[in-house]
């Protein structure tokens, strides 16, 4: 005949993971849920993503708030680049910064900066 568990080690078993989980210290006042969960891409593998896809140099770059339609697809922080293409026109590429999603490109000479995949 098998024993039913025991409730008490049931319990702790199953307890025990969660006390290997970093404890906030006493004196800190426990982090905000967003600044822990919110996790954006590198920088600079934004700006590779960017050069990678398009031919031209990088002339600037910023972090910048979501228009209201890239908010309302769940976008919380942007990373924007302007890249100056081979025949001199500017790029205005923006991307969600915690996915790498490409948003938004606009400015003038986009297909003939595009870079094909055998040039990648």
């Amino acid at each position: 005949m098998m024993r039913a568990p025991n409730p008490l080690i049931l319990a702790l078993a199953l307890m025990a993971p969660l006390a290997a989980l970093p404890q906030p210290a006493p004196d800190q006042p426990a982090a905000d849920p967003w600044a822990t969960s919110f996790q954006p891409q590198p920088f600079h593998l934004m700006a590779e993503a960017v050069t990678d896809r398009y031919a031209g140099r990088l002339v600037a770059a910023e972090t910048r708030p979501p228009h209201p339609a890239e908010r309302a697809l769940g976008v919380e922080l942007v990373y924007e680049f302007r890249l100056l293409t081979p025949t001199r026109s500017i790029l205005n590429i923006r991307l969600d910064a915690r996915t790498g999603r490409f948003l938004e490109v606009a400015g003038r000479g986009q297909l003939e900066a595009r870079r094909r995949p055998a040039e990648r």
